[in-house]
């Protein structure tokens, strides 16, 4: 029963990875000596600074991985993104109890995203793998520096409290003080409001002028869905797996930036004329199965084509019980907005009502179709 719907599962995740392994996208890197190379960088939507990326030459040849202290920069045209190499010293603050400020600093080469740009100053991001914390940094003119900004641990008289050291106030202070009455009060130390405390500055300072670069500010997109498909669960009797029609609606949000591929998602479906044993006589009634899912998922690739996974908790309910498990589905997607979906294909970590219930249980397939609510909706 559960063979057809096991060998869908298989497939996607195998398609899952199909795609990520296709997401190189035309670009060009920087070699030391300044020599450009035009080629196809595997596009990995960044969190952590890479160390190093994936580039091919040309589409039929083989992968080649290139290092931030080997090459100078590199491009990716479709995302419009630029990242430059730097090497860093970086503080190191851990969770532990500090007499003083640590001082304990490490050394990274990595590919740095730039942010904003113009005549004077760029402004980047980076964030390492060995400690997760968000950093930006400023260039201007030969100089390269970080904008201070951590927080630690200090004891006193017996109790702990966190100091904060912000010292990026006083430098971005210092890197406008020569305009005059720039009294723009101090930005938070995330790259929305860095970015526009800069643009501020820029246009205070050069009136006419535009700014070289400004990475698009991006915010969350917002869906509602259209679900259409079949259900095999009975949840009071697993072992049914009959195919009854289904059909739900939806509402979804994928999120911004460096989180782009991640999405969280609140499902209502309902299946009708699904048999259940009612508990006093036993007899057979007709019963209308009622689901609601709040899930959290993940787009792989960068194409038009994208499978996805997704994990959650689904409740079902029905005339004769109610229960809650933790469960996961996969599909692929069409620009993210039409989808097939396999869902609850398993049980995961809680029981369904059943002592013996197993892992994997009957799923619902489904046809999904989304429409963006603040943007546009062209699907072909």
């Amino acid at each position: 029963m559960f063979r057809p719907f096991l060998l869908t599962v298989i497939l996607l995740l195998n398609t899952g990875y199909v795609f990520a392994q296709s997401t190189f996208q035309k670009g060009y890197i920087v070699k030391s000596a300044g020599d450009t190379l035009a080629c196809y960088i595997q596009y990995q939507d960044w969190s952590d600074s890479p160390a190093e990326i994936r580039i091919k030459r040309d589409l039929t040849q083989k992968e080649e991985i290139i290092s931030a202290v080997s090459y100078k920069a590199f491009y990716i045209a479709k995302e419009n993104q630029l990242y430059k190499s730097y090497t860093l010293n970086l503080l190191y603050v851990s969770e532990d109890v500090y007499a003083t400020k640590p001082d304990t600093y490490f050394q990274q080469t990595l590919f740095l995203q730039q942010l904003w740009s113009d005549q004077k100053i760029s402004l980047y991001y980076a964030r390492s793998d060995k400690d997760g914390r968000i950093r930006f940094f400023i260039e201007e003119g030969p100089s390269f520096y970080e904008l201070i900004n951590y927080s630690f641990y200090r004891q006193k008289e017996g109790q702990n409290y966190r100091v904060a050291v912000q010292e990026y106030k006083q430098q971005l202070e210092q890197l406008t003080a020569d305009v005059a009455n720039f009294s723009m009060t101090s930005p938070i130390y995330a790259s929305r409001y860095l970015i526009n405390y800069l643009q501020a500055y820029h246009d205070r300072k050069y009136t006419a002028e535009p700014v070289k670069f400004r990475l698009k500010d991006e915010k969350s997109t917002f869906y509602v869905g259209l679900n259409a498909g079949l259900e095999r669960l009975n949840i009071s009797d697993l072992s049914q797996g009959k195919n009854q029609a289904s059909v739900g609606v939806s509402a979804r949000v994928n999120f911004p930036r460096n989180h782009q591929q991640m999405y969280a998602k609140i499902a209502f479906h309902r299946a009708s004329k699904i048999v259940v044993l009612q508990e006093e006589t036993r007899r057979p009634v007709d019963s209308n199965l009622k689901t609601i899912e709040i899930l959290a998922g993940q787009y792989l690739g960068g194409g038009k084509i994208q499978p996805f996974y997704n994990v959650g908790l689904v409740i079902f309910s029905n005339k004769i019980a109610t229960t809650g498990i933790l469960t996961p589905g996969v599909g692929v997607s069409f620009k993210k907005r039409l989808e097939l979906e396999v869902s609850h294909f398993s049980r995961l970590f809680f029981k369904m009502g059943q002592e013996e219930a197993p892992f994997l249980i009957p799923p619902r397939i489904s046809l999904n179709y989304y429409i963006k609510l603040n943007g546009p909706n062209k699907l072909f």
